[in-house]
């Protein structure tokens, strides 16, 4: 009963700290992602659904890149402020082994490390693709188009300029439409005297009357084909092709094996799939090594530590790991040999410097 009731009480603190110390490096994060995506919607000029989609679709890479380090600053400042409070000493009088104050802490660091699993190596890619798509149909569309009298508008192959336009009836006057070839000439020149201009998200349709149309000869460069017309209708997309390459981060675990294993790939491009899916799953695995690391420190702190001490080792750890990470991606990068082990090395130290600390503890 007493287990029970302690269970609740340091999960709880514990599950407070995370939320707090989440929701503030969360907006840390997010907010440099956010600026990115509203200078590309103002550039562009995006619907606001655009730009909400986009920055849910960052969401799940946020977590996933905050919870670890969220998790482990939780842990010392909970840690800490038991010790502060004297919760420890009179924990371990009323005979709580370290095993007993521990457990509650690992529940809580295994179900997040079970969350960080299936989104870094499923969820989070899939978001990743979504948000380049919608990136990559921003980039693909031309600036937003406001049609203005008396203006030449730029539309792509299409230049447009009307004299004077009705924007209740889409009625103008003196329509005018040029486009050029590759090499800078002109290529075809559309004159009307009257037409309706219809301009939606994707295109401007064009119901001219009363004109001329003129283009170059394609066997004849020197010679001008025209025509007259009474009614042409003509369509000019705001869409422009605009292909992308496959990145490691939209593919998920399964595809990127599934290529390892299917497909004849470099050494280069074999050792960045191989290197991100150890990565993914060494953040994932984090919140645990980072809490056998952690608590042996937390123990540790005396009664007279504040919240500063827990701050200022959880800064340490969370360098140190993250230093470690990126030093074994870059010998996984470099050398196929260590590919799959070179980004676990912060594990493998985290293991070793967790077995130190916890002797040296219980020893005391």
């Amino acid at each position: 009963m007493h287990i029970s009731i302690f269970t609740k009480y340091i999960a709880k603190s514990l599950l407070t700290f995370f939320i707090g110390v989440l929701g503030i490096l969360t907006f840390v994060i997010f907010m440099n992602h956010f600026i990115r995506v509203l200078d590309m919607a103002m550039t562009y000029g995006t619907s606001f659904a655009w730009i909400v989609s986009s920055l849910l679709n960052i969401m799940p890479d946020v977590f996933c890149l905050s919870a670890p380090m969220a998790f482990q600053i939780a842990i010392l400042l909970t840690l800490t402020n038991m010790s502060e409070q004297g919760e420890l000493i009179a924990l371990r009088a009323a005979g709580f082994s370290f095993k007993e104050i521990v457990r509650p802490l690992l529940c809580c660091a295994i179900i997040l490390s079970v969350i960080l699993v299936i989104m870094g190596n499923w969820l989070t890619p899939r978001s990743y693709k979504q948000f380049l798509n919608r990136r990559n149909e921003a980039r693909s569309k031309i600036t937003k188009v406001n049609l203005e009298p008396k203006t030449f508008l730029n539309l792509g192959d299409w230049d447009l300029y009307l004299e004077d336009l009705d924007t209740k009836t889409n009625v103008a006057h003196m329509i005018h439409l040029i486009k050029k070839a590759d090499s800078g000439a002109l290529s075809t020149k559309v004159n009307a005297a009257t037409g309706k201009v219809i301009l939606t998200d994707t295109a401007i349709g064009l119901q001219l009357k009363d004109g001329q149309m003129q283009r170059l000869d394609e066997k004849d460069q020197s010679s001008i084909i025209a025509a007259n017309f009474d009614d042409y209708t003509m369509s000019i997309s705001l869409l422009k092709a605009h292909m992308r390459r496959l990145r490691v981060g939209e593919m998920s675990t399964t595809k990127l094996l599934r290529r390892l294993r299917a497909m004849p790939l470099d050494e280069e491009t074999a050792n960045e799939y191989k290197t991100s899916i150890s990565m993914r799953n060494v953040l994932a695995l984090s919140p645990i090594i980072l809490l056998f690391v952690s608590c042996p420190i937390g123990f540790s702190l005396g009664k007279r530590t504040n919240k500063g001490w827990g701050m200022l080792f959880s800064v340490i750890i969370i360098f140190s790991f993250y230093l470690l990470m990126t030093l074994g991606l870059s010998l996984g990068k470099k050398y196929a040999l260590v590919a799959y082990p070179g980004p676990w090395l912060p594990i493998f130290v985290g293991l070793g410097a967790a077995y130190y600390l916890w002797k040296k503890r219980l020893n005391i």
